[in-house]
């Protein structure tokens, strides 16, 4: 997902520090440089300014994109443990056999979002297929993909690492359709921006990584287990980057 995605967010006092962090991180001549960690801190509190206004916390703003993460842990038990055809009859999506990764993973997209709209329903379907796609070609970071499936020992994640990496993509995303407008302006070349956007990503996966792994794997990823599990990791993310701001105004 790229910048030319970037939507106009909130004005609020807290939204307007989060884009100018943005802004010096990637333009800091002739301003206070601010750090990764700074924006993505930022950027957590205005989220945490808007819940507020609603009467909710943060998480609610994720709740699709939990269940989503739910369902890809018990997707993924499934195929690691029965094997491609037996997951995917169990979600009554075996036409999807043999079908190439595209198809599948746009599949089963289909599947757990839906055909609706909205912000987050976008972001957790552009998120699944990425990761979809990366772990089922065996890398993260985009060699070509095979056409077919690879077997279910080969796969490069675990159930916990997948869903984890989900949940920080998401998040990933989700950031840079809020504050992309504000990097994009402020970085002036694309080889700028891309380099400012690897080290939001990388500080963002790492952080969840740092969190599944830090979580005991639920015996079962159906019910309330999985979603107990899935709601801890998002959470623990999200205080990961809590604190982190250095002070100052606008």
């Amino acid at each position: 997902m790229g910048t030319s995605m970037a939507r106009r967010g909130p004005t609020t006092r807290l939204w307007r520090l989060a884009k100018g962090a943005a802004t010096r991180y990637l333009a800091p001549e002739g301003a206070v440089p601010v750090a990764a960690e700074e924006v993505i801190a930022r950027y957590v509190s205005a989220l945490a300014e808007s819940s507020h206004q609603q009467a909710s916390d943060p998480l609610a703003d994720f709740r699709l994109t939990r269940k989503v993460a739910q369902d890809l842990g018990v997707f993924w038990h499934q195929a690691t443990s029965q094997g491609w055809e037996a997951a995917l009859r169990g979600w009554g999506l075996e036409d999807l056999l043999g079908q190439p990764l595209e198809t599948l993973a746009q599949g089963l997209a289909g599947a757990w979002v839906g055909a609706g709209g909205g912000l987050e329903a976008a972001v957790a379907r552009a998120s699944l297929i990425t990761v979809l796609l990366s772990s089922l070609s065996g890398r993260i970071n985009g060699t070509p993909k095979p056409s077919s499936l690879p077997s279910a020992d080969s796969l490069t994640f675990d159930p916990p690492g997948l869903v984890g990496r989900f949940l920080t993509t998401a998040f990933y995303q989700r950031l840079v359709l809020d504050l992309g407008e504000s990097l994009e302006a402020a970085a002036g070349d694309g080889n700028r921006l891309q380099g400012g956007l690897a080290g939001l990503k990388e500080l963002i996966h790492n952080a969840g990584e740092r969190a599944a792994g830090e979580k005991l794997v639920p015996e079962h990823w159906q019910g309330l287990a999985g979603w107990l599990w899935v709601t801890g990791v998002a959470a623990a993310m999200l205080r990961h980057f809590q604190g982190g701001v250095s002070g100052g105004g606008e």
